[in-house]
């Protein structure tokens, strides 16, 4: 389920923020997420709100018609640092088709017509 807040601007472009949690059987891509109101979307962000080895992004292509936006999760990210303090992060690949990620929320930002 989403909860969100929907904010017009001037320009007739309006923007969605929401919390939702991720799918109990994840599918390889992504996820889709549906903005009320939508039927372009401009562009969108995604974001994990959690602690562990987790990455959220838009698997979407922009502009594009519709109500949707696609959010893909990666899995294993590794920060090691050098002598000098230089922080080098590895990102994994997308976390496994069928992986229960329903206790795990998602911060959504869109862009909208």
């Amino acid at each position: 389920m989403s909860l969100g807040v929907l904010k017009k601007f001037g320009t007739g472009v309006k923007i969605y923020v929401g919390s939702v949690s991720g799918p109990s059987s994840y599918s390889a891509g992504g996820f889709e997420v549906s903005i009320p109101g939508a039927t372009r979307i401009l562009g969108a962000i995604a974001i994990y709100l959690g602690s562990g080895d987790y990455l959220a992004q838009v698997n979407d292509s922009f502009p594009k018609s519709g109500n949707t936006v696609k959010v893909m999760v990666r899995e294993n990210i590794e920060q090691d640092v050098n002598e000098g303090g230089t922080a080098t992060y590895t990102i994994g690949g997308e976390v496994a088709d069928g992986t229960d990620l329903s206790s795990l929320s998602f911060l959504v930002i869109a862009f909208y017509e």
